[in-house]
């Protein structure tokens, strides 16, 4: 566009000037021909291109002078380029021009003025665009940044939120087992003295009071324990655990995903737990695989565990993946959370397992 507007702006200063010395019918030819050669100079970018339509301006300019006015706008082409020694052939065509024309001194004055216009007009356009190609680059670079800046920013709050809740699930379990620990010991300790004094005891009315006391004290042992295990089933986030399991596997890589929008038991959580680590102590025992996929998702009835490795050596190790202690252990827990399991060795070693969403209760 900046280009654009240098040429419209020396089009009107070399017409303006060349109707001051030729204003009549005629002057319209020269102006036809610097209008279709410029816009020929503007379309074609080659040089060669441009070259042929300079020849072919000064061999027209020998046949009409006004043309010389126009010089301005073709020379713009090569000024403050490599081929820029162009513009010295056309001296020749501009002396004889001037020779054979009525051409006061201040008119060729003023046309020069606009042939400098024109190299002046060139190069600040040139830097221009320079310039604004290099801070289009700085800003491209600079948005390029700002979007690893936001991605590790993100990051960095995603793995402080793991820090957190890990410690704060870590110190739920030391608390339930402080209280478990003193507590509950002490609790035991006094129902147990309190049952042998009323063992040993003769008077009723003592004795009614030592078993009251008793029960009291049972209930609340009771409600202790009750508690512990309800913060300690909590505390257990199932998906922090697996993502320590699968981030700490360097066996080969290793996807993971985890999509539950409700909570497990604790039952369901220790199962889910010993299954992967058995599936990927297998893997590493037995596999040659170079990735492992783990999808854990919810549908409206019933959870899913897909646990789907890549390895080539299923014949060699299928007795040994397939009869082993941990795989038997793998379906007595599924078994138990009145789940089902599938192992197929088509396209790698898959075991999909799937149990009723009713036992997270």
């Amino acid at each position: 566009m900046e280009i654009l507007i240098d040429y419209i702006i020396l089009f009107f200063c070399s017409t303006i000037l060349m109707l001051t010395v030729s204003y009549s019918a005629t002057a319209i030819i020269p102006i036809c021909i610097a209008i279709i050669l410029v816009c020929l100079s503007i379309y074609f970018d080659k040089f060669l291109i441009r070259l042929l339509i300079y020849f072919a301006f000064c061999g027209l300019s020998l046949v009409y002078p006004q043309l010389m006015f126009y010089s301005p706008l073709i020379l713009y082409s090569f000024f403050n380029t490599p081929y820029m020694y162009v513009c010295l052939l056309y001296c020749g065509v501009f002396s004889y021009n001037y020779n054979h024309s009525d051409i006061g001194i201040f008119k060729m004055v003023i046309l020069i003025f606009i042939i400098v216009m024109s190299y002046i007009l060139k190069y600040r356009t040139g830097k221009y665009l320079v310039e604004r190609e290099h801070f289009q680059k700085v800003r491209e670079s600079l948005d390029t940044n700002c979007s690893k800046l936001n991605v590790i920013n993100h990051e960095l709050l995603e793995k402080q939120d793991y820090e957190i809740t890990n410690a704060t699930l870590n110190e739920r379990n030391r608390i339930a087992r402080e209280i478990h620990d003193s507590v509950g010991h002490i609790l035991s300790s006094s129902i147990l003295q309190i049952a042998a004094l009323t063992s040993i005891t003769k008077d009723e009315t003592t004795k009614e009071y030592l078993q009251n006391i008793n029960k009291t004290l049972t209930d609340g042992m009771n409600s202790i324990r009750s508690s512990i295990h309800n913060i300690h089933n909590e505390s257990i986030d199932l998906n922090l655990k697996l993502k320590e399991l699968t981030d700490g596997f360097d066996f080969c890589k290793i996807e993971y995903n985890y999509d539950i929008q409700d909570d497990f038991s604790i039952k369901a959580k220790y199962a889910i737990i010993f299954i992967i680590k058995e599936a990927l102590t297998n893997i590493i025992k037995h596999s040659n695989a170079t990735l492992v996929k783990i999808s854990i998702t919810q549908n409206p009835a019933f959870y899913k565990i897909d646990i789907h490795d890549n390895g080539t050596n299923i014949n060699a190790t299928q007795t040994k993946r397939g009869q082993g202690m941990g795989t038997i252990s793998i379906y007595d827990r599924i078994s138990s959370l009145n789940g089902t399991i599938n192992i197929t060795k088509t396209d790698g070693y898959r075991i999909y397992i799937t149990f009723p969403i009713d036992n997270k209760n």
